[in-house]
């Protein structure tokens, strides 16, 4: 988002485009990779049907922006980007197999804590149409993130 941000509704707008960036990204390719890492059948499972609703993520955001009368535009996450690129660094170096699933259950964990803060403030931002829009991908985080410490427990 180019321009200064000076009311809610542009902030609206950049959050809305940092969770598309997120969720495009997550279900592109980030998730599935994360899947084909893992050696837990459970871990793997958790993260499998995650990455189908992550699909809708991204639907329901691109949608919201519609509501808005804006065109859907993803803006670079940083710190996102960040915690792929480290995770891509670390994880080769952790050799025992069940350490290497902790290790990734942890990341996904990060992620999506981080996104269940996204949206938390998007839902404040945004007027009720796109509230009850975007309310079920908010209860997807949180069940996600619940399962995932399941498997950090295992």
């Amino acid at each position: 988002m180019a321009g200064k941000v000076s009311n809610p509704r542009d902030l609206l707008v950049l959050l809305l485009g940092e969770l598309l960036h997120v969720e495009r990204r997550l279900a592109g390719e980030v998730i599935r990779k994360l899947a084909e890492a893992v050696h837990d059948d459970e871990l793997r499972e958790v993260l499998q049907h995650h990455l189908e609703e992550t699909k809708q993520h991204v639907e329901r955001i691109e949608t919201a922006f519609r509501r808005l009368e804006v065109a859907p535009t993803a803006n670079l996450s940083r710190p996102f980007e960040s915690a792929v690129a480290q995770h891509e660094e670390l994880a080769p170096n952790i050799v025992e197999p069940g350490l290497a699933d902790r290790f990734h259950a942890q990341a996904a964990l990060h992620t999506e804590h981080w996104e269940i803060a996204a949206y938390e403030t998007v839902l404040r931002l945004a007027p009720k149409e796109v509230r009850a829009l975007l309310e079920p991908s908010l209860d997807e985080e949180r069940n996600a993130a619940k399962k995932l410490l399941g498997c950090l427990e295992g």
